[in-house]
């Protein structure tokens, strides 16, 4: 249930630009960036099914792009190999 909690929770960081972005999980089909300095949404990050990334939305630089993308895809590889410590 904690795990669960957890990981409804937004994800929070700055990148390099020094911006702050938060990371919501958008119903499985990507994420919902949102600016929480600005207070507006900021776009949003989709994924196929090859993992391959779109970012919709215009107010982030294409480097802001990768950076957001690369957390995410980071985030959900660690999410990964910790689940199969877990389930082996």
């Amino acid at each position: 249930m904690t795990n669960q909690l957890f990981d409804n929770l937004p994800k929070s960081f700055k990148i390099s630009t020094g911006r702050w972005v938060q990371l919501h999980r958008d119903n499985g089909l990507g994420y919902l960036i949102y600016d929480p300095i600005a207070e507006v949404e900021a776009g949003r990050i989709l994924f196929d099914d090859s993992g391959h990334w779109i970012y919709d939305g215009e107010i982030l630089s294409v480097a802001e792009q990768e950076e957001v993308s690369g957390a995410i895809t980071g985030y959900q590889k660690e999410m990964e190999a910790r689940l199969k410590t877990i389930y082996h």
